[in-house]
Formats: structure tokens, C-alpha cells, sequence
């Protein structure tokens, strides 16, 4: 049974025991089905009848500027399994945390190719707004690519910037383009028939080869005289709009998750603050309509990532950027009030500078993943708790700083110092997301029940180096009646270390349910004192973990 099935189920159910309530009296539902954990989220409805809608730039931009954190307190995610995860989905895919990523694999990241075949390259289609040009081609083999550039001056920062963070947002879980850094030379391009071109201000018309160059003015250069890029390969499917953060597309049946209700989507805020992806709102995101065996499903990507770490995509990323928001009201009044005496902390701080990889704060201590901003709100960071957080900070202590130097080295900067300080600077970000987030909650992760007659566990705050180990861990044992709720104690075990002795007298029916209640003691956090409920089934003469709930509902 998919989530999808699980909640309409749910919602049937619900129906049906209110309606049956005052005569026969109603009969709670099972808190645990056969299939949970669910592990993948299927899309089961066909979603062929779906058609492009495309988002207004200027709309999300205003509607975004408005969003600001409501007075009621976010409810838990809403596509979470049984053991308060992700599943994969076509949303997300569980990849750093899930099992080892090694630096080979995210040098390749997405990548299936070695970017776009050599000759001739025929561009359907240009952007000509911005600083810099952007194209649309078909390379020799008929492959379609986004062809970017870097803007004159700064060779190397936005196509290489766009590289590593799709590298580290694929490690991360994302569906991302395959991108690749390539060189090209104007001999290669030829305009396609019927291609179009739009001046500043004006209407479409047929594109001209005198287009092509005015264009290429504008790009950085190579000494031999190519451009560097970065090629974006398309996405499968058929274009059908963008990922808007908050509430559901009504046409996508398979769409009834809220996305600011969605872990990956909040989560995705600790990520964009990490990389300083400050750009990220709904326009750099691509939803296409993906068909096989017949059925048509959505598939949600992130895209466009030049303007992160230390580049603004035209130009190094302003002083300001990762601070505050675009609109900054009570910012703007500070300063009025001082006279202009008051100076923000960005105003004073240190930055690194670097023609290869723009502007970056120079110190790690002066991140604070709390204060950083976007340059627009976006909705589903805002509604993000403590729990997600706690979610996206696992998966950044699983990057390691190999991975991280070797997302790096894939950007090509040309500027060994430049890397190395980009490593050292990402490195940084993520220890300290991962001291801010993975010890507000109990941090209690994998618990499991051996053959041995143990229970095991690990402490990700501990394991991640942010937290001195508690003084022990205390767990709470109970038969739990999987249809009423309800538990009956079993005892208690106790120890220094994350292995505990089980309780006496557990059941020993095939598909009975335990709870345990796990919690450290001894610990400066007192979070940690606030237990982690584990609920285990007997399946085949062996305790298999079926629930784990870290924060309640209303917390």
C-alpha cells in the first residue's frame, strides 16, 4: 500500500467509523499496516491529462516577498513514513545516510554522458536577458542542452558554481540536471530554422547570426578564443511547470501533500542556507510529465544553481546575500531609527574574494543557518520544525569532506587556493548546521533489537561529533496493542552505552507489537530527556523496528 493509498484509505476509513459510531460503536484503526515502513512513494494515478502551467516570475516573486512566518505553530510533515523518514518518491531519492556515497560517485553525481557530442551545434532557441547569454541547442547527436556562460571577468564562477552544487544537491537527494563544464568555439553554432530571438523590450523575431555574436559579447572568454559553459542536459519528460512551495498543482492527482508539508521541500531550506543557494525560489525548479508502461507521472526537479556558494551569477554574490531577505522592512527601520549608526553583522564581517568563485563570508563561525536568508522567503523553509531540521543535518553529517573536495574539483575553478578555501568554507557550514540541528532533539537513531538479547541504537549527535555523549540511556519496555494504542509496561533497562539488555517477558506471538521509550540521562541537552518512541513487530521469530517517533505532533 503506497502513502498515497494509505492517506485516502485513512480518510475512508474515518468516514466510515464516524458514520458507523452511534450504532455499532466505532472501531479504532491499526496505528501500523502490513507494508509499514513504506520505503517508495509511488504515483499510482495517471497524470497524462496535465498541462503545462507556467509560473509568472513577478507573481511568485510578490506573493514570496509577503510570506512570512504564520502565528500557528507547523504541524509535523505530512509524507513522512512510520520511521519518520523520507521515502523516495518522485520527489526525493535517499542517497547521503542511506548508504555510503564515496568521492567517485558524486564526481559523477547525475551524470549518465561526457556532455554534448563534438561538431556542429544548432541553437533553437536564446535568452537574451540578463548579463549573460544562454542557449537552447542540439548537439550532433540530437541531444537537447542549456548551454550557460560565466559573465566577463569571472571565468569559471557561475558555470563552475552551477556544477558543484547540482553535484551536492544529487548527493543530497534532488532530482538535478546533468550538467557538465564544456568549451565551445562560434564556428560550432548554426541557427536552426524557425529559431527565435527576442530583443530587450521588444517582440519575438526570427533569430540572425549577427544575434548569435551581440550575444556572445557578453560572455567570458578564453584565452584560444572558445567559451566555457556549462551544459545542462534536458530533463525526460514534457515541461509542464514549476514546483510552487506552498499547497498542492489541483491537475496532478498524485499531488496531496501540501509542499510546504513536505520534509525534503523544508529540509531543502538547511540545504539552500549550506550552499548559499539564496536563489532558491520556485522559477529555478522544472516539473516534467514523465511517461512509461502507460502512465504518466510528475517528476519534480531543482535546477539553476549559479547563483550559490560565493557567486551571484552575474557577478560575485553581494555582501548582503545569505543575510537578509530582498525586503527588509524592520531592517530598513533600524536604520532610519539610528540615524545610519546601525550596522548590520554583514557590514562588518571578513569575506573571502576570488575572481574563480566570488564573495563568501571568511569564516565559518560568522554562519549562523538560524539568520540566513534567501533573497525572497520561501514558504516551506519557513514552516520547517526542529525535526526536519534534525533530518537535513543527518544528511549533511554523512557528506564527508572527500565528498565535498571532490564536488569541488568537478567545477574546474582554475584556482587551486580558491578550491581548497571553498572546501574548507563548505566543510565548515555544514559543522555547524550539524552542532545547531542535530542536538535540540533527542537524537537517538537505527534502534534495533539483536538476537543477542540487546537492544542497539545510535546517538547521530554523538556520532557526528557536535555533542558530548549523555551519562547513559534509559529505555521504557511495553506490550503495545497495535489496535487500541494502548501498552502495558514491561519493565525497564538502563546502561552507559547505546546497547541495552531487552526487558523480560516480551511476547513471543508472531505479529505482536512492542514500544520502547528511549531517552538519555546525564546529558546537558535536555532535550534528550524527552524519550524517542520505538515500536517493533515479531515477524519470522525476529523484532523488526515498524515506528519511531521523535517529536510529538504539537511540538
Amino acid at each position: 500500500m503506497t502513502t498515497i493509498t494509505r492517506i485516502s484509505t485513512a480518510i475512508a476509513s474515518t468516514v466510515a467509523a464516524l458514520a458507523a459510531a452511534t450504532a455499532l460503536g466505532a472501531a479504532a484503526a491499526p496505528k501500523f499496516f502490513t507494508d509499514d515502513p513504506i520505503r517508495i512513494e509511488r504515483d499510482t494515478e495517471d497524470a497524462s491529462g496535465m498541462k503545462p502551467l507556467e509560473l509568472d516570475l513577478l507573481v511568485d516573486m510578490a506573493s514570496s516577498l509577503a510570506t512570512r512566518p504564520g502565528t500557528a505553530a507547523p504541524s509535523r510533515a505530512k509524507n513522512v513514513n512510520t520511521i519518520d523518514e523520507v521515502p523516495d518518491s518522485s520527489w526525493f531519492t535517499n542517497r547521503a545516510g542511506d548508504h555510503p556515497l564515496t568521492a567517485e560517485d558524486v564526481a559523477r553525481g547525475p551524470n549518465t554522458g561526457s556532455g554534448p557530442a563534438s561538431g556542429t551545434w544548432t541553437i533553437t532557441s536564446s535568452k537574451s536577458d540578463g548579463v549573460t547569454p544562454g542557449f537552447t541547442v542540439k548537439d550532433s547527436a540530437g541531444q537537447r542542452w542549456f548551454l550557460k556562460f560565466d559573465p566577463p571577468g569571472y571565468r569559471a564562477m557561475a558555470t563552475g558554481t552551477e556544477v558543484v552544487v547540482t553535484k551536492l544537491m544529487w548527493a543530497l537527494g534532488y532530482n538535478v540536471p546533468e550538467n557538465h563544464i564544456a568549451y565551445m568555439r562560434r564556428e560550432q553554432l548554426t541557427v536552426a530554422e524557425g529559431a527565435k530571438f527576442t530583443p530587450l523590450g521588444r517582440k519575438p523575431r526570427a533569430m540572425r547570426l549577427a544575434d548569435l555574436d551581440n550575444l556572445l559579447e557578453r560572455a567570458s572568454r578564453e584565452p584560444d578564443g572558445s567559451y566555457r559553459i556549462v551544459a545542462s542536459k534536458a530533463l525526460p519528460g514534457k515541461p509542464i511547470g514549476r514546483i510552487r512551495f506552498v499547497g498542492t498543482r489541483p491537475d496532478d492527482p498524485n499531488d496531496i501533500v501540501p509542499h510546504e508539508d513536505r520534509r525534503e521541500l523544508r529540509g531543502y531550506g538547511v540545504f539552500a542556507a549550506w550552499l548559499n543557494h539564496v536563489d532558491a525560489k520556485a522559477i529555478n525548479s522544472l516539473d516534467t510529465l514523465v511517461t512509461a508502461h502507460g502512465r504518466s507521472h510528475v517528476q519534480h526537479n531543482l535546477l539553476d544553481f549559479g547563483s550559490a556558494l560565493g557567486s551571484g551569477g552575474v557577478g560575485p554574490a553581494d555582501y548582503w546575500e545569505g543575510a537578509e531577505y530582498v525586503v527588509e522592512p524592520r531592517e530598513v527601520a533600524k536604520r532610519l531609527v539610528s540615524f545610519g549608526f546601525y550596522l548590520p553583522k554583514w557590514r562588518t564581517m571578513p569575506f573571502y574574494e576570488a575572481r574563480a568563485i566570488g564573495r563568501l563570508p571568511l569564516h565559518s563561525a560568522d554562519f549562523d543557518p538560524e539568520r540566513w536568508r534567501p533573497r525572497v522567503p520561501n514558504p516551506a523553509f519557513l514552516n520547517a520544525r526542529a525535526d526536519d531540521r534534525f533530518w537535513a543535518a543527518k544528511k549533511l553529517a554523512a557528506i564527508t569532506t572527500d565528498v565535498i573536495r571532490a564536488a569541488v574539483h568537478s567545477g574546474d575553478f582554475g584556482d587551486p587556493a580558491a578550491e581548497e578555501f571553498l572546501v574548507r568554507a563548505l566543510a565548515g557550514r555544514r559543522d555547524v548546521i550539524t552542532r545547531a540541528y542535530l542536538t535540540p532533539v533527542n537524537p537517538i537513531e537505527d534502534p534495533a533489537i539483536g538476537t543477542d538479547g540487546s537492544l542497539t541504537f545510535r546517538n547521530a549527535a554523538v556520532d557526528a561529533d557536535v555533542a558530548a555523549a549523555p551519562q547513559g540511556y534509559r529505555a521504557q519496555w511495553f506490550a503495545y496493542d497495535n489496535a487500541t494504542g494502548t501498552g502495558e509496561s514491561l519493565g525497564e533497562t538502563s546502561g552507559r552505552e547505546p546497547r541495552l539488555a531487552i526487558a523480560p517477558g516480551l511476547p513471543r506471538t508472531d505479529g505482536a507489537f512492542i514500544q520502547v521509550a528511549l531517552s538519555a540521562t546525564g546529558s546537558a541537552h535536555t532535550a534528550w530527556r524527552t524519550p524517542v518512541q520505538a515500536y517493533f513487530r515479531l515477524r519470522g521469530g525476529s523484532w523488526k523496528l515498524v515506528g519511531l517517533e521523535r517529536t510529538p505532533q504539537g511540538n
